[in-house]
């Protein structure tokens, strides 16, 4: 180092102190990290600008495609196709007495009818339980069968209590599945 800067670095530390000298090198230090970064950071945002812009234009054609309504006979022939045909009621009714297991409900009888409307659009199976159980068990396989099975309807719960004190209740519980007609 030459003396004159020798004599700078003192004055300086002289009169700014070495915090201050410490502090005008840090500033330093990061004038010349902002300037080495800089570049990359522009570069960067006209990438994002360029991935949102394309994102917008994305989602403005999903939001003109889900304004344009299907005709009527189209949503009529999706919501029907919805519905599992009449072939899916075993399984349906195997899911109903998994649920009476999980809800440790026995299912000693029930009442099974179905509609015979011919060349209906849509058929229903009534199945009628009367069972003996706590509220907590009926509550718990009422939401269990209508979780499992989506075309399941609850038509009718009829609950009595024999004795006021009696925490077991008689109850009739009318389901109601829904199948896609001929």
């Amino acid at each position: 180092m030459s003396s004159m800067a020798l004599m700078l670095r003192y004055a300086l530390a002289r009169r700014v102190g070495w915090p201050g000298l410490v502090g005008i090198c840090m500033l330093g230090f990061t004038l010349f990290a902002a300037l080495a970064v800089a570049p990359r950071l522009e570069k960067n945002a006209g990438e994002i600008k360029l991935q949102t812009g394309a994102a917008l234009i994305d989602l403005n054609r999903a939001r003109l495609e889900h304004r344009i309504q299907p005709k009527t006979s189209e949503q009529l022939v999706r919501f029907t196709a919805w519905f599992p045909t009449i072939d899916h009621n075993v399984g349906d009714l195997r899911q109903l007495m998994e649920q009476a297991q999980l809800a440790k409900l026995d299912l000693v009888k029930g009442e099974y009818r179905i509609s015979d409307a011919q060349g209906a659009a849509f058929v229903s199976y009534e199945v009628v339980l009367p069972v003996k159980a706590s509220y907590d068990t009926l509550r718990s396989f009422i939401a269990g069968v209508l979780n499992a099975i989506p075309n399941a309807s609850l038509a009718e719960l009829h609950i009595e209590r024999a004795a006021v004190n009696s925490t077991i209740q008689d109850a009739r519980i009318h389901f109601t599945f829904v199948y896609r007609g001929a």
